[in-house]
């Protein structure tokens, strides 16, 4: 699997938020992580479409919304519109198995790719019905909501789990974490199948974001698949 680093927008400097898009786009960034926050799924509030929007005119790189919010399903047309390329949802949001199917569908008919995430109390079986459908899953590493915290390592067997489940479907999905990463956990994650990583803190608060990203991509590509 290729390793791919994702900087979360969410760590930038807001007052700058050009510069910043085009720094981590200098520095090697692979994907851009938008984390769209309603107040209502998580106890805090991001941005929207507009600042979406905005990123995508700055930078060519892929952008990858996480929705943390109660119902996604309602904004497909305006993250297709704002420059979304992949759109990550949740398995919580109080809809059916066949509703939420139903959403992924209407992502990739948009012509984006598509993603569930699990929040840490989720096992990794929730996601397995849905796989067919997925493009991505997301290992939520820490609680939802807030930057700056710690890895929460038992998820690790949880990645592992995804990954075994795809490798035996036959399926290279991108299996993404996201939650306090940097390269000595980048790594550990790796070794159990994670190859995409959204940095936040360790990335755009760096000292030097190029050396920060290329420190978490080389560690994940030298661990990667070690413990499976």
């Amino acid at each position: 699997m290729k390793i791919l680093t994702s900087p979360s927008v969410l760590a930038c400097d807001f007052l700058h938020l050009a510069d910043e898009i085009r720094r981590a786009d200098a520095s090697g960034s692979d994907w851009l992580h938008c984390d769209v926050m309603d107040g209502m799924f998580v106890p805090n509030m991001s941005f929207g479409f507009d600042t979406i929007r905005a990123i995508n005119t700055v930078s060519d790189l892929p952008l990858d919304v996480h929705m943390m919010t109660c119902v996604p399903q309602n904004y497909l047309d305006a993250l297709k519109d704002a420059g979304a390329d992949i759109v990550t949802i949740h398995n919580d949001i109080g809809l059916t198995e066949d509703e939420l199917m139903e959403v992924l569908k209407n992502i990739h008919a948009r012509g984006m790719k598509a993603a569930i995430s699990l929040k840490p109390k989720f096992p990794a079986e929730t996601v397995f019905p849905f796989m067919e459908e997925l493009d991505m899953v997301l290992i939520m590493t820490v609680e939802p909501g807030f930057g700056g915290q710690k890895f929460m390592p038992d998820m690790l067997e949880k990645i592992a789990s995804v990954r075994r489940r795809a490798n035996e479907m036959g399926k290279e999905m991108d299996i993404q974490v996201d939650g306090g990463i940097n390269a000595a956990n980048a790594a550990l994650a790796a070794a159990y199948g994670a190859n995409v990583f959204v940095v936040g803190t360790a990335s755009f608060r760096a000292p030097d974001m190029k050396v920060a990203l290329d420190d978490v991509k080389k560690a994940a590509e030298e661990a990667y698949g070690k413990n499976l």
